[in-house]
């Protein structure tokens, strides 16, 4: 079944007059360590992504993209380099910022999605969606339904994991990411295991919300879909390369 693309009042927050920047990162880093050994993920790169921005993070395996989604989702902290996300300074100088902070800020702002769905195996489409408000206190059922509409599910959602197709489990997802209603949605090889048609839908609405203001950054090592994307970051070795 195609997902209805239709849009809809109050489905996304519009993009904020001025446009100041969602995502701001100079010459950020991410070094890791394995006992001496010393891995440098990331080696200085400089990035903005400015509201209703749809941007594609392109390269390899190994280049440093989740890394990057990591770093900009608030899943972990630079070693070097200035980042502020949401208008929030998180980056090595940002000593101030405790764990606690992180998350208020993240849940807040920031969506997700995934290759693999991480769907709650227990719970039916509905109760997956409605999972991040739990951490928020602000059940909305209603906005939940209309998120599974938006991607086509509204006749699956009593339906389990293990009763939908994989197309079907990563509507979910989204519809997951968006129930807070995130200024930022970081997708890692969202449409990796897809069939090409369920990609181009998915693709379809990215660029839909894109459209209401939402900052995208999707990050895969398929050129085809990164020559759809409006504009391309090129990931090699850690290091931007245009």
């Amino acid at each position: 079944m195609t997902m209805k693309i239709t849009a809809q009042p109050g489905a996304m927050r519009p993009a904020r007059d001025g446009g100041e920047p969602v995502v701001k990162a100079e010459g950020l880093a991410k070094v890791y360590r394995r006992g001496t050994e010393e891995i440098r993920a990331l080696k200085g790169i400089d990035v903005t992504i400015g509201p209703g921005e749809f941007v594609c993070l392109l390269g390899h395996s190994g280049a440093g993209k989740t890394t990057t989604l990591n770093l900009f989702g608030l899943m972990d902290r630079p070693t070097e380099g200035d980042l502020e996300v949401v208008g929030h300074a998180v980056g090595e100088g940002a000593g101030r910022v405790t764990e606690d902070d992180l998350d208020r800020i993240r849940r807040d702002n920031v969506g997700f999605i995934f290759q693999q769905f991480y769907l709650m195996p227990t719970l039916s489409a509905l109760e997956n969606v409605e999972m991040p408000q739990l951490w928020t206190g602000k059940a909305d059922r209603t906005r939940a339904k209309d998120l599974l509409e938006r991607v086509g599910l509204s006749h699956r959602t009593t339906h389990r994991p293990s009763e939908l197709s994989g197309g079907e489990q990563q509507r979910v997802a989204v519809a997951r990411a968006l129930i807070n209603e995130p200024k930022l949605l970081l997708a890692d090889e969202p449409t990796g295991n897809l069939d090409t048609r369920t990609r181009d839908d998915i693709f379809t609405l990215f660029q839909e919300l894109a459209g209401e203001g939402l900052a995208i950054l999707l990050a895969t090592h398929d050129v085809e879909l990164a020559e759809r994307v409006g504009r391309v970051v090129r990931l090699e070795e850690g290091r931007v390369v245009e």
